[in-house]
C-alpha cells in the first residue's frame, strides 16, 4: 500500500529531506496564524491601554510616569509562550498522525515565532515611541523604556526590535518544551520538570534586560530608565548575541523534549 504524507507526497519516492518540508510549512502556518490572531488581539488590547490611562488620568486627575508595557514584564512573551503551548497541546499528535514528525514541527513554530517575532518587536517599539510622545504633549513625566539600549537612533530602534523578536522565539518554543514535559512525566513530575525548561526564557529576559528575569540587570524593579545600558555598541552585542543562544537553547530543549514525548505505540521512538 502506498503510503503518503499530508502533502499527498508519496513517502516511498522522496528523500527525508524533501518528505520534511510539507509538514514543516503546515507546522508554520498553524503557529503563525495562532501567533498572529492573538497578537492582533493582544496589541490592540494594550495600545488601547497605553493612549487610554493617561488620557483618563488627564482628564479626572492623579499622576502617572507611563512605562505601561515595560511596568508589566513585556507581557506579549507570554502571549508566544501561551500560544506554542496551546498549539503543541492541540495539534502535535494530529500533525503526528497526518506524517508529520516532531522534528518538523519544531520547525515549524521556530520559523513561525520568527516572523511573528520580528512584528511582535516593531510593534513593542513603535508602542514605546507613541508613549514617550502621548506622555510629552499632555507634559507630563515618562520614564522611559526598560531596553537595554536608548530608543533614539536607528540602530537602537533595529536592535530593541530584535531583542523583543527574539524573546518572542525563545518563550514561543520554551511553550512546546513544557508542554512536551507534561506530556512526557505527567502533572507532578512534570511542574518539577518545567523549571530547567524555562532556563531559555530567563536567559532571553537576562539579555534583554526586559521580563522578570531582566530585573536582574535592572537592579530591580525601582530602577531608572536604560539601567542596564551597556552603551549600543556592547548593548547590542548583549542583546543580539543572547538572544540568539536563548532561542537556539530554546529550539533543541523544545526538539529533544518532544521528541521522547510517547503520542501514541506507533510514534516511540520516532524523530
Amino acid at each position: 500500500m502506498t503510503t503518503r504524507d499530508m502533502s499527498g507526497t508519496d513517502r516511498r519516492r522522496v528523500s527525508p529531506q524533501t518528505l520534511n518540508r510539507p509538514a514543516v510549512r503546515v507546522a508554520r502556518r498553524k503557529f503563525l496564524r495562532a501567533l498572529l490572531v492573538a497578537g492582533a488581539w493582544f496589541w490592540a488590547l494594550w495600545g488601547l491601554l497605553v493612549a487610554g490611562v493617561p488620557l483618563a488620568v488627564e482628564r479626572w486627575g492623579g499622576d502617572m510616569e507611563g512605562l505601561s508595557y515595560d511596568a508589566a514584564g513585556g507581557p506579549a512573551r507570554w502571549v508566544a509562550f501561551t500560544v506554542g503551548a496551546v498549539v503543541t497541546a492541540g495539534w502535535l499528535t494530529l500533525h503526528l498522525a497526518a506524517g508529520g514528525t516532531r522534528r518538523s514541527f519544531v520547525e515549524g513554530a521556530a520559523r513561525a515565532a520568527v516572523v511573528a517575532g520580528g512584528v511582535f518587536g516593531v510593534l513593542a517599539v513603535l508602542l514605546a515611541v507613541a508613549e514617550e510622545r502621548l506622555y510629552t504633549s499632555l507634559d507630563r513625566t515618562w520614564q522611559g523604556t526598560a531596553s537595554a539600549v536608548p530608543l533614539d537612533t536607528p540602530a537602537g530602534f533595529m536592535v530593541t526590535a530584535a531583542g523583543e523578536a527574539l524573546v518572542v522565539v525563545t518563550y514561543t518554543l520554551v511553550g512546546l518544551a513544557v508542554v512536551g514535559g507534561y506530556r512526557r512525566f505527567g502533572a507532578w513530575r512534570g511542574t518539577l520538570f518545567i523549571a530547567p525548561l524555562l532556563l531559555p526564557a530567563a536567559l532571553a529576559d537576562v539579555a534583554t534586560a526586559t521580563g522578570m528575569a531582566g530585573l536582574l540587570r535592572r537592579g530591580g524593579p525601582d530602577a531608572g530608565p536604560l539601567a542596564a545600558d551597556l552603551g549600543l555598541p556592547l548593548g547590542a552585542a548583549v542583546v543580539v548575541v543572547g538572544g540568539l543562544a536563548a532561542a537556539v537553547i530554546a529550539a533543541v530543549v523544545a526538539g529533544r523534549v518532544l521528541r521522547s514525548v510517547p503520542v501514541s505505540p506507533e510514534q516511540r521512538g520516532r524523530p
